[in-house]
């Protein structure tokens, strides 16, 4: 299977997961693959007064499958259910979710680019599945243009379905959930 064609199949099992996503929603899972959580933990203490906070407020979905990120060469989405319905230690979790963040080197914003088009590339014939594709297409060109990359899931994903997870490493996760 060519690249373009992996592309394709990871963004339609997105879509089949997520239907209600919006461009930046798939720009965002193909990101965290490339660039996994790093960006996130530049202030340690920080990180966990976030993670502790929204582990405080949000309620269990009983979301327990791990999903890959884009094409899942990299990293992982763990939820953060599985520490609310008592399956994962809340420490483990977060050591490992930091271990993650500090194990890879974030990539050049060039070659993000480019990876970018060639997602695009693949992404566009899906295009009528996706909401708000040419207003996202839009906001990530302009995102790019001011040589930044990291994006927030939509408003509508967020509020439909109210994601609480961490990204982590294939070996943190492992480490974390065994294989």
């Amino acid at each position: 299977m060519n690249t373009l064609s992996k592309i394709q199949n990871a963004t339609q099992k997105l879509l089949a997961l997520y239907p209600q996503s919006a461009l930046v929603d798939i720009y965002k899972s193909f990101f965290q693959d490339a660039f996994g959580p790093g960006h996130l933990v530049d202030d340690l203490e920080r990180a966990r007064t976030y993670f502790d906070n929204e582990l405080e407020r949000m309620v269990s979905r009983g979301r327990h499958r791990v999903e890959p990120c884009g094409l899942g060469k990299s990293f992982y989405r763990i939820p953060m259910d599985l520490i609310t319905d008592g399956m994962v230690e809340k420490e483990a979790y977060f050591e490992a979710f930091v271990k993650s963040a500090r194990s890879f080197a974030l990539v050049d914003l060039l070659r993000w680019k480019e990876e970018w088009q060639t997602i695009m590339e693949a992404v566009r014939p899906l295009s009528h599945l996706i909401r708000e594709f040419e207003a996202g297409q839009r906001q990530i060109e302009a995102l790019l243009a001011r040589r930044l990359y990291a994006s927030d899931h939509s408003d509508h994903y967020r509020t439909v379905y109210d994601p609480h997870y961490r990204i982590f490493t294939l070996e943190e996760m492992n480490a974390l959930l065994g294989p």
